[in-house]
């Protein structure tokens, strides 16, 4: 398995079905660990799960549904995103309109809602069992079909009056059904796990198994005509037929498990699937080209085009692509107004900005009491945001790419780390930078000129940043890499690294001492600006998250399984420290060599004020992960998370 993968479902495993709160401490005596940890308020709560489950346009009118009740509308073409009441909280799966005004959606626990008036009012149906649905369809306002499963069995209920009785037309063991579509009056298919492909000509009075030729589980059905139809599913599976399924033909396209596909027409067609992918197609399949999303840190479980330029892709994170030029090109929005924070930074005790998945950021220029949302059209995480002044900062992410800002955050300018098709640079206007506030983008003639990197590599992940001073800076990501900057982050080159696993965290005291940490329990060195890096024993194999060094000797670093380790040394030796009870440690800060603080999984902050000897747990007034903080001034902290 792909490394990356590994890092990218570690990282989801704390965040992904919860979503994000900002804490703030104000510090009313620092040597009081008790009123210190008074201090801790949430000033950002947590949401509800973001989700975004199905995406479905008639004409100009377009709906989304997701967990938790998630219901979103629009009227014209994508643009704009409303939320629409919704009668029940439970999570929606699927949803069919018929035409503007008539539409359901199903979900779990047997849920069934429609609508007569394009959503301005709901009414939840009956249905005999209280199994999860996940697939609908409608002919008209009387005649539809949802599909679904329990444990053990997979059902095809019908229906004739819109909804208000249903009976049973299909059920057998073992045979939990994902998705149900008719093309005409009477013939339609059903599919789910174990490779099942059901066909039914009589409007499901009968439903025959066709021969799918794999047990894998499939997701979709999407067919064009009668006889011309795509399949698709887990490991790889996307079958096509053209002759209704008589026989199913294995079609190879980039990435593992596809969720959903969209065609306009024999030829044109796209999927979207686990991990950011995402694929198109212009010759029905025969050849899939890969379209770079940059979501890799969530999953697309929806497509849906208006016409053939203007298309929309969802995610689990509840990100929202787009594109206007037919697949080329996509951008972001964050439908979830909660979404995971992964880094916070203060340039100042008032002015602050908190990042994170689905290209969120958050501005604060009261000290973090209010925070306002910046557009931005990212559409994967920004992993890690660093000032090293009142003016110069730096952030780091998803698809190789570094922003920097020279004026304290007014202007993002944009660079690229990344090699492709032997063009260094590419401008990362092309790949959703922060085209919404004012940003420098440099051409592709000016950035080819300015970016350096050695390596093409297909995995651009950037999990960490920090500069020694305002010009000499280094970045770490995916597959051991180490960039080095030494003009402010103009120009990357690649130094040589020691190891191919994930590099989490990085730490210089100096313009030539600094530490790497990263996956399986590994700490780097290096005392010549990066020119060589050694491995130091740290006698863990876990991921380590951070490091922090309050002289060129001592320092800390955390991690897996609430890792603590200490040296007095430069990392010559590492020993353990004794922490408290929590599975997972994100970052590690110390203002001096006996007042620190660590925080991780559980909502837990920890705070020593003896160099680490004892570690207290403060009460954060959170159950949620938190995955950053930093220090305002003397007296205030921010902690970002779940």
């Amino acid at each position: 398995m792909k490394k990356a993968t590994i890092i990218n479902r570690l990282i989801i495993t704390f965040s992904i079905f919860v979503l994000t709160f900002l804490i703030s401490c104000h510090l009313q005596n620092r040597e009081d660990s008790t009123s210190i940890s008074k201090g801790w308020q949430i000033v950002r709560s947590p949401g509800e799960d973001g989700r975004l489950n199905a995406i479905s346009f008639n004409k100009e009118i377009g709906w989304i549904v997701g967990s938790n009740g998630i219901l979103l509308k629009t009227v014209d073409q994508g643009k704009m995103w409303l939320k629409c009441d919704s009668p029940v909280d439970e999570n929606f799966n699927a949803l069919y309109f018929i035409n503007p005004n008539w539409g359901w959606v199903v979900g779990d626990f047997g849920m069934v809602i429609r609508t007569e008036d394009s959503g301005h009012t709901w009414r939840q149906l009956p249905i005999p069992k209280e199994i999860e649905l996940y697939g609908v369809h409608f002919l008209d306002q009387d005649q539809g079909w949802v599909v679904g499963g329990d444990l053990t069995t997979g059902y095809i209920f019908h229906t004739l009056d819109g909804g208000e009785n249903w009976e049973i037309q299909y059920s057998v063991l073992n045979q939990h059904l994902w998705h149900v579509t008719f093309v005409m009056e009477k013939e339609g298919w059903a599919v789910g796990v174990s490779g099942t492909i059901l066909h039914t000509m009589d409007a499901g009075k009968t439903w025959e198994l066709q021969n799918s030729g794999t047990n894998q589980t499939i997701y979709k059905a999407r067919f064009v005509t009668s006889e011309i139809g795509w399949v698709l599913g887990t490991w790889r599976t996307i079958l096509h037929t053209k002759n209704g399924g008589k026989n199913w033909i294995r079609q190879k396209a980039p990435g593992e498990h596809f969720t959903d596909g969209y065609f306009l027409n024999q030829k044109q067609g796209w999927l979207v699937g686990h991990e950011g992918s995402l694929a198109q197609t212009n010759d029905g399949g025969k050849n899939w080209k890969r379209r770079e999303s940059g979501t890799a840190d969530a999953n697309l479980l929806g497509i849906a085009f208006v016409n053939e330029t203007d298309g929309f892709a969802i995610s689990s994170t509840g990100g929202l692509l787009y594109t206007t030029n037919g697949g080329d090109l996509w951008k972001g929005k964050n439908l979830n107004p909660h979404a995971t924070l992964k880094s916070v930074a203060f340039r100042s005790a008032k002015e602050g900005w908190a990042v994170g998945v689905n290209g969120t950021i958050l501005y604060t220029h009261d000290g973090g009491h209010l925070w306002q949302p910046i557009p931005s059209e990212a559409t994967g995480e920004f992993a890690t945001i660093r000032f090293v002044d009142q003016e110069q900062g730096w952030i780091v992410g998803d698809g190789g790419f570094i922003f920097a800002t020279k004026d304290g955050g007014k202007q993002w300018q944009a660079h690229s780390t990344i090699q492709e098709h032997g063009h260094l640079g590419i401008c990362t206007c092309q790949f959703s930078c922060f085209c919404s506030i004012p940003c420098s983008c440099p051409t592709s003639e000016t950035t080819s000129q300015n970016i350096n990197v050695d390596n093409i590599s297909f995995f651009h992940e950037l999990y960490g940043v920090y500069f020694a001073n305002s010009h000499q800076g280094w970045a770490v990501g995916h597959e051991g890499r180490i960039l080095y900057s030494e003009d402010g982050g103009k120009t990357w080159t690649q130094q040589t690294s020691p190891v191919d696993y994930p590099l989490l965290g990085v730490f210089f005291v100096n313009s030539k001492r600094g530490w790497i940490v990263g996956y399986q329990g590994i700490i780097l060195m290096t005392e010549d600006s990066g020119k060589t890096w050694e491995r130091q024993q740290s006698q863990a194999d876990i991921p380590l998250m951070d490091v922090c060094f309050v002289s060129e000797n001592e320092g800390w670093v955390v991690g897996g399984n609430g890792t603590i380790l200490h040296t007095s040394d430069a990392g010559e030796h590492w020993e353990y420290q004794e922490g408290q009870p929590v599975s997972f440690l994100w970052r590690v800060l110390f203002k001096n060599r006996k007042e620190g603080w660590t925080v991780g999984s559980e909502g837990a902050i920890l705070y020593t004020e003896n160099g680490g000897q004892t570690w207290i747990r403060q009460q954060s007034r959170s159950e949620q992960g938190l995955h950053a903080f930093t220090l305002a001034n003397q007296n205030t902290f921010h902690s970002v998370g779940n």
